[in-house]
């Protein structure tokens, strides 16, 4: 009896081995991790109806890139539909290097997020006069900071919505336009602002929203008082979103 047990124990012991160095075929990985790895970043082409529009903002897709660090698929998240179908023509032709689990090649599913931002100021000859994601900060008309030491040579900060939310001194709410009510019209107006170093509304950019919500809309936020944001103890110039939704009563 102990002749068989022993054998038996043994490859009990190698099958829990086995099983515990399987690669999965697909894993869920962050797009901080994954921007690692890429190799081959295509900027989008602004498309030219966004562009004559002003519209601007993020798309964000989920990505499956396969064993060989190509873009397999990929499905629109979030996204003016004026600017998603470009970023997904330029996120096919990105390229990246084999995510390894194990020594193996993995498929991994992730986000990617593709920025359009249109530009304030004409741009220089040969320069396009828009900046979407990918495109180096300083060769467009509109330069950000996105870290300490940027923003002591430009001055400016990203910052996002939910951390200036926590800045917020004062908030003024907009009037219900009376023909919007009217016609039961109700959602969101999302707008681009530049917040300045006395936390005062310098600039407002409509992004999305219905042509009779969005008048009162910035002229509410036009209105709104923040706290200086600090950074490194000096105050600076803040880029960012503002969302205000119009909802009514049922």
């Amino acid at each position: 009896m102990r002749h068989l047990v022993a054998p038996l124990l043994l490859s009990v012991t190698l099958a829990s081995l086995a099983v515990s160095q399987v690669v999965p075929e697909r894993v869920q990985v962050s797009s901080s991790v994954i921007q690692g790895l890429l190799l081959q970043k295509v900027a989008p082409v602004y498309p030219p109806l966004a562009r004559q529009a002003r519209i601007q903002g993020s798309v964000i897709l989920e990505v499956v890139i396969n064993k060989s660090g190509d873009v397999e698929s990929m499905q629109l998240i979030s996204g003016h539909p004026l600017l998603a179908p470009a970023a997904i023509e330029a996120v096919k032709q990105w390229e990246y290097k084999p995510y390894l689990l194990n020594a193996e090649s993995v498929e991994v599913e992730t986000r990617v997020t593709v920025n359009f931002t249109l530009a304030d100021t004409p741009p220089a000859k040969g320069v396009a006069g828009d900046a979407p994601g990918g495109v180096p900060a300083g060769e467009q008309g509109d330069i950000f900071a996105n870290s300490p030491a940027d923003a002591d040579r430009v001055g400016v900060v990203r910052a996002s919505q939910g951390v200036m939310s926590g800045f917020l001194v004062t908030k003024v709410r907009p009037e219900y336009p009376p023909d919007a009510k009217g016609q039961r019209i109700q959602g969101a107006v999302v707008m681009r602002v530049k917040i300045d170093k006395a936390g005062d509304v310098s600039n407002i950019q409509l992004i999305s929203g219905h042509p009779l919500l969005a008048p009162a809309a910035i002229e509410a936020v036009k209105q709104w008082k923040y706290r200086p944001y600090l950074l490194n103890g000096r105050p600076v110039d803040i880029d960012t979103q503002v969302t205000v939704d119009f909802t009514l009563a049922p």
